[in-house]
């Protein structure tokens, strides 16, 4: 992995972190560049929750994968579902926090993988997830019309997500465009709708409102859920479209959020790892799922 930046700093202006960003490669440090991106600048909380939980509802709008994920209602997702998602986050914190070619980025993508390797998951539908992964927040935003990366921090992305799938032993499309090209077709040709994938969907929802907007506010958070799904998700999973308020108003609150994260300090060693783990020494090799005793 790239030299990590600001090494000793708790805190750094938002400025400074954009000036050092714009020093680094695309390529040669897409590690360091997409970790300063989505964890640092991007990686309050709400948000990070908020773009995987969408692409979540991604995974399972294709009916093998809600099949995978559901097991006739004895899955994770639906046993525990704030534990399932917490422990996913913390996967993908440690592979952001230490890249793919770190030992611990690679250790978690390993453990990921063997917890996979239990439940015959086809290489396409590794390939998808691992997309919805990789452009996810950037979708987001262009659907509400906003455009928060640079040229730069997206090939850095795209990069640091196909060397995640390498290591899984994937092939992964040469270009990003390419890759989002594949993921795009591939939704085409999969999505449908099951009520498994409705009934895991609903458990993203409940933790969504269980954490951010709890009580009489759930009505609420649910609006916001699903004005960040565009209008196929939310058909497949036969969901309702936002109300027109909140449709009309967020773009103009998040444009508000984008221009404060650009200049408040951030703290350049934050991870997702920090939100989503439980106190104490996290052992990767035994993090997530295990087996159900017999």
């Amino acid at each position: 992995m790239t030299e990590r930046s600001f090494p000793g700093r708790r805190w750094v202006g938002g400025r400074t972190i954009a000036r050092r960003m714009a020093e680094l490669d695309p390529v040669r440090d897409h590690e360091e560049l997409t970790r300063l991106t989505v964890e640092v600048r991007y990686g309050d909380k709400l948000f990070v929750h908020a773009a995987y939980l969408v692409a979540f509802a991604r995974q399972v709008a294709v009916p093998s994968i809600a099949r995978t994920v559901y097991r006739r209602g004895t899955g994770d997702l639906i046993r525990d579902v704030r534990r399932r998602n917490d422990h996913t986050l913390v996967f993908f914190g440690e592979m952001l926090r230490h890249g793919h070619t770190g030992e611990r980025g690679r250790a978690a993508i390993d453990r990921m993988e063997a917890i996979h390797s239990r439940f015959g998951i086809g290489h396409d539908e590794k390939l998808y997830t691992l997309a919805s992964l990789a452009f996810e927040g950037e979708r987001i935003a262009g659907n509400l019309g906003l455009d928060p990366f640079t040229d730069a921090e997206r090939v850095a992305q795209y990069h640091f997500w196909r060397g995640v799938g390498e290591r899984m032993g994937l092939t992964v499309p040469e270009t990003a465009a390419a890759f989002q090209g594949w993921a795009l077709a591939y939704e085409r040709a999969h999505y449908g709708h099951t009520e498994g994938g409705r009934a895991l969907v609903d458990q993203l929802f409940a933790d969504w409102r269980a954490r951010w907007f709890p009580g009489p506010a759930g009505h609420l958070g649910d609006g916001v859920l699903r004005l960040l799904m565009d209008d196929h998700l939310r058909a497949t999973h036969h969901l309702a479209a936002p109300p027109r308020p909140l449709t009309a108003l967020a773009p103009t609150a998040l444009r508000g959020y984008l221009a404060v994260q650009a200049a408040r300090p951030h703290r350049p060693e934050r991870s997702w790892v920090d939100h989503f783990a439980d106190p104490g020494a996290l052992d990767i090799a035994a993090y997530g799922h295990r087996p159900t005793p017999a």
